[in-house]
């Protein structure tokens, strides 16, 4: 029995898929400048025209570049809408909320960071330094959501207000300093999530001891030392 045909709605994603997944491997292998969109095409199998019908500047497809493979899988689910941030902000203890935003809030880091240099070196153009001043903007939310809870929880520590709070996980768990330890300095992903959990812990809560069970399922345990 023959395998029933896919849709032209399914076509049209399979489509779009390759041509991301050429414009990954080429913006990694040869940098922004050098990859032109009628390589892309090329490499995808499809028209230049269809590259620049679907995308319409090479602007524009670093950015969806940039999102697909952040999340891990096209169509994912905005960040706010996924299972772990929901387990992260309805979270009984306030370690659990900082050992989940670290479990996976990192490994977006760990799938986006070989694009940085790609993203730096487009920043001149507006399509693409504006979205990144979007991505720093939800990201800023996003940690404030994180603060937010905490404060829910009685958990921060005592004279830290809100703002400074979020200032702190923003500057704690941002890009530079994911470069600077693991891309740079060679640190093991666990160990950066176990000195990330660690830190955001001692410099929030006003109870510091660490707490095995908020993190004891995760991938970075054995790295944390207690």
């Amino acid at each position: 029995m023959e395998g029933v045909a896919p849709t032209r709605a399914e076509r049209a994603r399979q489509t779009r898929h390759r041509m991301l997944n050429s414009a990954l491997q080429l913006f990694l292998a040869d940098g922004y400048a050098a990859t032109t969109m009628e390589r892309i095409a090329d490499d995808a199998g499809v028209a230049v025209q269809t590259l620049y019908y679907t995308f319409r500047t090479k602007g524009h497809l670093l950015c969806e570049v940039v999102e697909v493979t952040a999340a891990g899988e096209q169509d994912a689910a905005r960040v706010e809408e996924r299972a772990w941030v929901q387990a992260m902000l309805t979270a009984r203890s306030a370690q659990r909320v900082l050992a989940l935003a670290v479990e996976h809030g990192a490994d977006i880091f760990v799938r986006a960071a070989p694009l940085w240099p790609v993203v730096a070196a487009a920043a001149s153009d507006p399509v693409v330094e504006a979205y990144w001043r979007t991505v720093a903007a939800d990201r800023r939310a996003g940690q404030e959501r994180v603060v937010g809870r905490l404060h829910e929880l009685d958990a921060l520590r005592t004279g830290l207000e809100l703002d400074r709070a979020s200032d702190l996980v923003v500057v704690l768990f941002g890009h530079d300093v994911f470069s600077g330890l693991v891309t740079e300095a060679g640190w093991g992903v666990p160990e950066y999530k176990a000195w990330l959990f660690t830190t955001l812990v001692r410099q929030l809560l006003k109870r510091p001891r660490l707490s095995p069970a908020a993190y004891s399922d995760l991938s970075y345990a054995s790295s944390v030392a207690t």
